[in-house]
């Protein structure tokens, strides 16, 4: 008579050790270089751009106009570190904490930027925001500026002076930094 193939499978794991870690009765396991635990985000250096928002897959994060800053919410992410590729600025980061579950998906622990600390920011804030105009003398109309803007909100044709719109415009400062003129300055209103 022949054995199936399936219950030799079967007595022979029988006297192995299991190929699991018995968590939490022991350590967890170290995780490995480069894995992709819970997000973390540096709301100190987030400059508004929303480019997190345009490319995460699964809608973690959402804008604050008033702040001009993201708010995020873990329990949707899927970890897939698209968000912390495309920040110019390195607002957002992996880390390799992996104990997230909870039976509360709203739980503080999946949440950045909280109603209470938004309010405490805008009272901080004191209601003046970043914003950016264009040097007209300085303008060489290169439209690096206008191609680098997340918000387009810098117009212009090619060899004329270009012009940013204040209501598109987030104070996020990436032309600033792409500006090879100078032509581009910061104020606040």
């Amino acid at each position: 008579m022949k054995i199936p193939p399936t219950l030799s499978v079967v007595l022979s794991n029988l006297f192995k050790k299991p190929a699991t870690n018995p968590f939490p009765q022991s350590d967890p396991v170290p995780t490995p270089e480069g894995f992709r635990g819970k997000l973390i985000y540096h709301v100190d250096k987030c400059i508004g751009c929303k480019l997190c928002i345009t490319v995460c897959p699964a809608g973690v994060f959402e804008y604050v106009p008033e702040l001009k800053k993201v708010t995020l919410w873990l329990g949707r992410c899927v970890f897939c570190q698209q968000c912390v590729d495309v920040c110019p600025v390195n607002a957002l980061e992996m880390s390799n904490e992996f104990l997230l579950a909870t039976y509360d998906k709203y739980d503080d622990n999946l949440r950045w930027l909280k109603n209470e600390e938004i309010e405490e920011m805008l009272a901080k804030q004191g209601g003046k925001t970043k914003k950016y105009r264009i040097i007209a003398e300085k303008c060489k109309g290169c439209t690096l500026c206008a191609r680098n803007c997340p918000q387009n909100a810098i117009e212009g044709s090619p060899g004329k002076v270009h012009k940013i719109d204040p209501n598109k415009c987030v104070g996020c400062g990436i032309c600033a930094t792409v500006c090879r003129f100078g032509a581009i300055e910061e104020y606040e209103e």
